[in-house]
């Protein structure tokens, strides 16, 4: 088999709203934040002035894309069963070879000239690992990522390293499309992992304390589709340092691992982005 391995990339999604027109959004919700759960008691309900901001953040949160297809071009031979003429058929003659007819059936073995092709495209949550519906995320203005040294170390937020690797999901990706194929002689077989992206997206993050319920709840908006979500607290900063090694594990070494079988030839259209000049 034959394997085409894409280039790595990494990319950060361009904001669709700011910080802060994120807080201002924060500070039109906080009310409803603490709502949940208070019923109809509206005596129990806060008023604004009793909630305060008490911290903000903005983070990259990474997301996987990535794209698998498969090729297989093989033949297999095949019994078909003809109807004849009639009941009164006892004998078909076909390219000088004949056939007994039985139950006005005659069956013939044909040589099948088969072709499929496969594609499977996903994203997923490279916190969760979960598969999501993210792309329309990548639809708007995007930067490649080609040093991320400097990247990590000059934005002004908290960088997320992905607790899932590209291993795992490009082996999620390929697995339903490396079924067998029912062949006699199989003449061409190709995988290509065509995509293999990492995303940042940013995340805007407030939290805020009920004074007089001594509580406190979050509110964080994506910056790419503006969405808000509750969340428990703010992240914290992780003394975790993200290089290209720990993002993209995949190499000739690996793809053999990822899809199983003999004669496997792994062609890399790989550069690391660390070191692209």
């Amino acid at each position: 088999m034959d394997i085409q391995l894409a280039e790595q990339r990494l990319f950060v999604l361009g904001e669709k709203i700011s910080q802060e027109q994120a807080r201002a959004r924060a500070m039109d919700k906080r009310v409803s934040l603490f709502v949940s759960g208070l019923g109809t008691l509206l005596i129990q309900r806060p008023k604004a002035e009793e909630i305060e901001l008490i911290g903000a953040q903005k983070r990259f949160e990474p997301v996987w894309h990535v794209v698998c297809t498969t090729r297989h071009v093989y033949d297999r031979t095949r019994k078909i069963n003809m109807p004849a003429g009639g009941p009164e058929v006892k004998t078909i003659t076909l390219h000088g070879e004949d056939y007994p007819v039985v139950n006005n059936v005659f069956a013939i073995n044909v040589l099948e000239h088969c072709q499929e092709e496969n594609r499977q495209q996903m994203f997923f949550d490279a916190l969760t690992g979960q598969a999501h519906e993210l792309g329309s995320l990548i639809g708007g203005v995007k930067n490649e990522i080609t040093d991320l040294a400097n990247f990590t170390t000059s934005e002004a937020a908290l960088i997320v390293p992905p607790e899932v690797r590209a291993s795992y999901v490009v082996r999620q990706v390929m697995q339903p499309l490396l079924k067998p194929v029912q062949a006699d002689v199989v003449l061409e077989e190709s995988a290509a992992i065509e995509v293999i992206d990492l995303y940042y997206r940013p995340i805007y993050a407030f939290e805020f304390h009920w004074k007089p319920k001594d509580k406190t709840a979050v509110a964080e908006f994506d910056g790419v589709t503006g969405e808000m979500r509750n969340a428990r607290a703010l992240l914290q900063k992780m003394n975790i340092p993200i290089s290209r090694d720990a993002l993209f594990d995949i190499g000739a070494d690996t793809v053999g691992m990822l899809i199983p079988g003999a004669n496997i030839a792994v062609k890399l259209a790989r550069v690391a982005i660390d070191r692209k000049k």
